[in-house]
């Protein structure tokens, strides 16, 4: 459907040799994936050339993809319609640098997204913000975007993703948040997670993980939010963790099923908190 709306009815005519064809081709592959025309916001007009349709699709749209960016990049952004006849950097919830015209960041939280995550995103390799979230997007997440050079951001929580986290997520070289929460993934937390010397943020609560909480965790020096509650794991909180050099911070968040009736549970004395949601 992608390939069919850019060569057939995209009337803002990109060339196949422009650089950024493949930009706006992965975005409509990415609408189409992720249930484009069912959003709550931002859908592509009835009739791709009917100025009074475009009108109506970009009024539809208020979604702006600006959150905070800690690399303070100068970018643009916009509120159009996906698929309108506009540069794609200004289609609501996206964000593109100034400097290069590439895209920055994917923002689309409770706009009603479903389908699945194409893996062809791995090709927007200056994408610093992943952030699809409260949704029901389904599937797996794609070992591809294990490939992202400059990720910052991957937050993918309240949504049906099943099956387990990537190895190659672990090599994502800036990530700072993994953000996974409220979903149905399963399987073991590796020890390749740390390997994300930078994470600061890490949230897999209320999912099916199983195993232990493993102790290169500990060797993340940064870290100061980490949510396993509401899963499947057992055994003792590494000692590496509790004895973290932030623990003592305010903003300091270290939960798990540590609560005397949680079965399976791990033993935890450190946690900040034992939330019950079983």
């Amino acid at each position: 459907m992608a390939l069919k709306w850019i060569i057939e009815d995209d009337t803002y005519c990109v060339c196949p040799q422009d650089p950024k064809f493949v930009q706006r081709y992965i975005l409509a592959l990415f609408y189409f994936s992720t249930g484009g025309g069912t959003w709550n916001e931002c859908n592509a007009p009835s009739n791709y050339s009917d100025p009074t349709e475009i009108a109506l699709a970009n009024a539809n749209c208020t979604i702006l993809g600006d959150g905070p960016d800690v690399t303070n990049s100068l970018t643009f952004q916009g509120t159009d319609a996906w698929l309108t006849p506009s540069y794609e950097c200004y289609w609501g919830g996206l964000a593109c640098r100034e400097s290069t015209l590439c895209l920055d960041r994917i923002e689309l939280e409770n706009d009603g997204l479903s389908g699945t995550l194409p893996f062809e995103l791995q090709n927007l390799t200056d994408l610093h913000y992943l952030i699809v979230e409260e949704g029901t997007t389904s599937g797996t997440i794609p070992s591809e975007y294990g490939t992202f050079p400059e990720l910052i951001i991957l937050d993918l929580n309240f949504n049906n993703l099943t099956g387990s986290i990537p190895e190659d997520i672990y090599n994502l070289p800036f990530l700072t948040q993994l953000d996974l929460n409220d979903n149905f993934l399963n399987g073991t937390i590796s020890s390749a997670i740390g390997n994300l010397e930078g994470l600061q943020l890490v949230q897999l609560q209320v999912n099916k993980f199983t195993g232990t909480i493993p102790e290169t965790i500990g060797n993340i020096r940064n870290i100061f939010v980490l949510e396993v509650f509401d899963n499947q794991l057992n055994g003792t909180m590494p000692n590496i963790i509790c004895q973290s050099q932030n623990i003592n911070r305010s903003s300091f968040r270290l939960t798990a099923d540590c609560g005397p009736e949680d079965d399976p549970r791990v033993e935890c004395d450190c946690c900040t908190d034992c939330p019950t949601f079983k």
